[in-house]
C-alpha cells in the first residue's frame, strides 16, 4: 500500500527554504531520563540481548582480523575481507527492508541470529581442527555479510515499536550507547581472550553470547505492522521506499555524511598493521586500539539527553563529522605512544557518537512506521556498507603507499567530502526537528 510521505511528516522538506526546517506533526518530548527507555520491558530484552551478543560479535571481529593477518601478513588481505563484508551488505539490504515491513519482525530476526551463530560455530570448529585457511574465512564472511544485511533494518524498525514516542530519543540514544559499549568490551576484551584461550574459543563464546540474544528475543513482543499499512510484495515495495527517499533529501544527505565520514575515515582495517609493525603492543594491543574510539563514544553517553536537546541537528552532524576527521588525521600523524594513539581514536569516537544520536533522531522521527525497514535499510548501507567498503580502500591505499599515509589522507577526504555535501544540499544547516 503506497503511502503519501509528504502528508506524514515535514521535517526534512523544502530544503531551499530560508526559514528552520521542523515537524509539528511530530512532536519531540523530552524523556524523564535517558535510561527512561529501559523500564520497557520488550526494549529492555532486546537491549540487554543485543548488548551481550554483538560484544561476542565484536571479539569474533577482532579474532578473524588478527587471523588473517597472522595467514597473510598482508594489508590488502584485510582490506578484500572488508569488501566482502560490504557487498552482500549493498546488495540485499535493501531487500532486507522489504522484508521487515512485510513479514513478523520478530520471528525475521530469530533466523537471521540462529544463522549468524552457525557462521562463527564453523569457525570455531574449523580453527580448532586446523583446518582454517584464508579462503574458509572469505566465505564464512561473507554468508555472515549476507545474512547480516537483513538483521540491522530489522532490528532499527523494531526498536520505535517497543517504546512509547517520548521515550523514543531514549531509545535512539541508549542504542547507540549499547553499540559502542560492545566495541569496548568486545574489541578489547578480545584482544586479550585471543592471548589467554586462542582464537577457537573467541570464536566459542561468539556462538554463546548468540544463544543469549535467541533467548531474549523469544520472550519479547514485537507488536505486528497492520494488515492495511503492510509493504506490498515484490518490486513496488522498494518503489515506494525509494519514492520516500528522495521526497526527503535530508535524510538521504544524513545518510551520505556518515557514508564519507566511514569510507575514508575509517582507520579499522589497518589496526592490525599499526598494532604489529608500527606499534609493536601484539594482540592486547589491537583490542585496546580497536576499542578506543567506542571508549570515547561511551565516555558521551552520559550527555546523550543534552544531545538530544539540540535544536539544529544539522548543524550538529556536520561538525561532528568534521570533528572526527581531524582526529583520524591527528592518529595518522602521531600513532605513538599507544596511549596518544588511543585518545586521538578516542576523540573520533566521542565526535561520532554525537552524529550517531542526532542522526538517529532525525531518520526515526521523520519515518512512518511502515517505512521504517525500507528506510532503514538503506540506513545500513551507508553506515555498515561505509566502514566496509572504507576497510577495502584503505587497505588498498596502504598497500600502495604507506599505512600512515592511508589514515591521514583518508581523515582529509572526510572533511572534503563532508563540505562538498553540505554545499549541495544548503537546507541541511538548518535541519531541526520541534
Amino acid at each position: 500500500m503506497k503511502t503519501d510521505p509528504q502528508k506524514e511528516t515535514t521535517a526534512s522538506q523544502l530544503v531551499e527554504s530560508e526559514d528552520p526546517i521542523t515537524s509539528p506533526a511530530v512532536p519531540l518530548k523530552k524523556p524523564v531520563s535517558a535510561w527512561s527507555a529501559l523500564r520497557n520491558r520488550d526494549y529492555a530484552l532486546l537491549f540487554w540481548g543485543q548488548l551481550i551478543s554483538a560484544t561476542g560479535t565484536q571479539m569474533q571481529i577482532v579474532a578473524v582480523a588478527w587471523q588473517v593477518y597472522l595467514l597473510t601478513h598482508s594489508a590488502i588481505a584485510l582490506g578484500i575481507m572488508g569488501l566482502l563484508q560490504a557487498i552482500p551488505r549493498l546488495l540485499f539490504s535493501l531487500i532486507g527492508g522489504v522484508l521487515a515491513d512485510r513479514f513478523d519482525r520478530r520471528r525475521l530476526l530469530l533466523l537471521i541470529e540462529a544463522v549468524m551463530a552457525s557462521s562463527s560455530v564453523v569457525l570455531a570448529v574449523c580453527t580448532h581442527f586446523q583446518v582454517i585457511n584464508i579462503v574458509i574465512i572469505y566465505i564464512v564472511v561473507l554468508i555472515s555479510a549476507s545474512v547480516s544485511a537483513f538483521e540491522f533494518p530489522t532490528r532499527q524498525a523494531i526498536i520505535p515499536t517497543l517504546v512509547p514516542r517520548s521515550q523514543l530519543t531514549s531509545a535512539v540514544s541508549l542504542s547507540s550507547v549499547m553499540m559502542q559499549l560492545t566495541f569496548v568490551i568486545g574489541a578489547a576484551f578480545g584482544g586479550f581472550v585471543i592471548a589467554w584461550v586462542g582464537v577457537a574459543n573467541t570464536y566459542w563464546l561468539d556462538v554463546f553470547s548468540y544463544l543469549v540474544v535467541i533467548g531474549s528475543i523469544l520472550l519479547m513482543i514485537v507488536p505486528r505492522i497492520p494488515a492495511e499499512k503492510r509493504a506490498q510484495a515484490g518490486f513496488g515495495a522498494l518503489l515506494d521506499g525509494i519514492h520516500f527517499l528522495r521526497s526527503h533529501p535530508i535524510i538521504l544527505a544524513v545518510f551520505s555524511l556518515d557514508f564519507f565520514a566511514m569510507f575514508f575515515g575509517s582507520p579499522r582495517s589497518l589496526l592490525p598493521v599499526y598494532a604489529s609493525d608500527i606499534m609493536h603492543v601484539g594482540p592486547q594491543g589491537l583490542g585496546i586500539l580497536t576499542a578506543a574510539t567506542s571508549i570515547g563514544a561511551v565516555a558521551v553517553a552520559p550527555f546523550t539527553g543534552l544531545i538530544g536537546r539540540i535544536t539544529r541537528q544539522g548543524i550538529g552532524v556536520v561538525l561532528s563529522i568534521i570533528v572526527w576527521g581531524l582526529c583520524i588525521i591527528a592518529f595518522g600523524l602521531s600513532p605513538t605512544p599507544l596511549w596518544l594513539g588511543v585518545l586521538f581514536l578516542a576523540g573520533a569516537g566521542a565526535a561520532d557518537m554525537v552524529s550517531m544520536v542526532l542522526r538517529g533522531l532525525i531518520i526515526q522521527l521523520t519515518t512512518p512506521d511502515e517505512f521504517r525497514g525500507r528506510i532503514n535499510s538503506v540506513n545500513a548501507m551507508f553506515v555498515i556498507g561505509g566502514p566496509m567498503l572504507g576497510q577495502f580502500e584503505s587497505g588498498v591505499v596502504a598497500g600502495l603507499t604507506t599505512p600512515q599515509f592511508s589514515v591521514i589522507s583518508g581523515g582529509v577526504a572526510c572533511i572534503i567530502a563532508t563540505l562538498i555535501i553540505v554545499a549541495c544540499i544548503p537546507g541541511l544547516l538548518r535541519t531541526q526537528i520541534k
